[in-house]
């Protein structure tokens, strides 16, 4: 082979090395043509459990402004420490159904099996967080029946506001 052949074939292998090169480096772009372009990964929420209005801890946070008396504390914490008894086993059963269904990306659709499964856990955390409100009415009943005329008031502004603020849109990151 001559020289000019020889210069001429290694140009050509320089320029198709080049352009292999470039082409690897370009996002999404490799020898098996174009992938997914990046921030179009999708990502599964979980499970999210929304969270009761305790107006027990608030009542119990808020001592001095709804005025409680001694007595009236030491009735409200063994009122709280049945509460938080008698609802520890059903948060343990949310997260636990949260951990199984935590937030991830998603490679592919869900099967009808993981649609399903997703729909139970809803249903399970719902009715979870329906046995806990309906437990926080009851100490709330117990405990607002030791209030006095004048503290029962201040003591359902306290959960007002408190309902009024859980309700609201979450701010920042979720």
């Amino acid at each position: 082979m001559t020289t000019a052949g020889r210069t001429c074939s290694l140009f050509v292998t320089l320029v198709l090395a080049a352009s292999t090169v470039a082409g690897a480096q370009r996002p999404g772009m490799g020898t098996f043509g174009r992938g997914r372009g990046p921030g179009k990964l999708t990502i599964d929420p979980g499970i999210d459990a929304p969270k009761p209005v305790n107006v027990i801890n608030l009542m119990i946070e808020n001592r001095a402004t709804v005025a409680l008396t001694d007595s009236q504390f030491i009735h409200i914490i063994a009122i709280k420490r049945q509460l938080d008894s008698t609802n520890a086993p059903m948060y343990r059963r949310i997260d636990s159904v949260q951990r199984i269904f935590k937030r991830g990306p998603v490679f592919a659709d869900p099967s009808p099996q993981r649609r399903d499964s997703i729909a139970a856990a809803h249903e399970v955390v719902r009715e979870m967080i329906a046995g806990i409100e309906e437990n926080i009415a009851d100490a709330r009943e117990k405990a607002f029946a030791l209030l006095s005329a004048s503290q029962l008031p201040k003591a359902e502004e306290i959960e007002e506001k408190a309902r009024k603020a859980s309700a609201a849109p979450a701010r920042g990151r979720s």
